[in-house]
């Protein structure tokens, strides 16, 4: 085996980080079948137990990764692991997959090849036109104020998505989706795609699928009543750029 310098992850999300909570790159000896490159002097692999108490005791701790999305080597390392844990055999034949060199592309006998499975998703800021609030919810198995999310599906565009998402979720009917940016997920095997809108709903005006269990609107003067999602997240970036001005509303005046 050789010594390479590898990003160690958990099965359950969690990467490998130093005291002050950034990513750990370590050198390590670890069978080639193992890993998974991240870029090009850096490879990933699922930690051991053993693993970790040796790094424990060097002072490396498994974190979660939520906040540590923004590093591009930790969402790529999460993503392309997560494939090789699910995926074993072609699901055109059923024979057995054989991983590329770089431990993420696979094939089976029919030579098709098989990526890491990438899921879209939409989330998004709703607002009232010319008023100074935004819609946040609570999902019944958080603890935290989101943004209205979901994922995208079949025959659907993102901006038709979200609509459908705010309505289903909220009653909301939400207008002019307008994009401004996304995030790789793959805690749910998925890129996030943020959008605002606006609506005129402010009570529901449509039925909703009782996902939620509160749903509020908040001002800047109120937002640090309500606990967030955790810093790192897309959700958090866009309600942070809109409490600092950085976002406005779509139809607001």
């Amino acid at each position: 085996m050789t010594s390479r310098q590898v990003l160690f992850t958990s099965a359950d999300g969690r990467v490998l980080c130093d005291g002050t909570g950034r990513p750990a790159v370590v050198a390590a000896e670890i069978d080639r079948a193992r890993l998974v490159r991240v870029d090009a002097s850096t490879w990933a692999a699922r930690m051991s137990d053993a693993e970790e108490a040796t790094w424990s005791q060097r002072g490396l701790t498994l974190r979660n990764s939520r906040p540590l999305l923004g590093d591009r080597r930790v969402a790529k390392a999460l993503a392309v692991l997560a494939h090789r844990d699910a995926y074993h055999f072609d699901p055109r034949d059923g024979s057995k997959l054989e991983f590329a060199s770089d431990g993420a592309v696979a094939r089976g006998s029919s030579g098709r090849l098989i990526f890491p499975r990438i899921d879209p998703a939409v989330i998004g800021i709703v607002g009232l036109p010319g008023g100074d609030e935004i819609l946040l919810a609570r999902n019944r198995r958080h603890d935290y104020f989101s943004l209205i999310a979901g994922y995208v599906g079949t025959g659907e565009s993102l901006e038709e998505a979200f609509i459908r998402e705010v309505g289903e979720e909220t009653g909301r009917r939400a207008c002019d989706p307008t994009y401004w940016g996304s995030q790789p997920w793959p805690l749910g095997g998925s890129v996030m795609v943020g959008f605002s809108a606006w609506t005129t709903d402010r009570e529901p005006a449509l039925p909703t699928d009782d996902e939620l269990a509160e749903v509020a609107w908040v001002t800047r003067d109120t937002l640090e009543h309500y606990p967030l999602s955790a810093k790192g997240s897309i959700a958090r970036a866009m309600i942070d750029d809109w409490a600092a001005g950085k976002l406005t509303i779509g139809g607001q005046a």
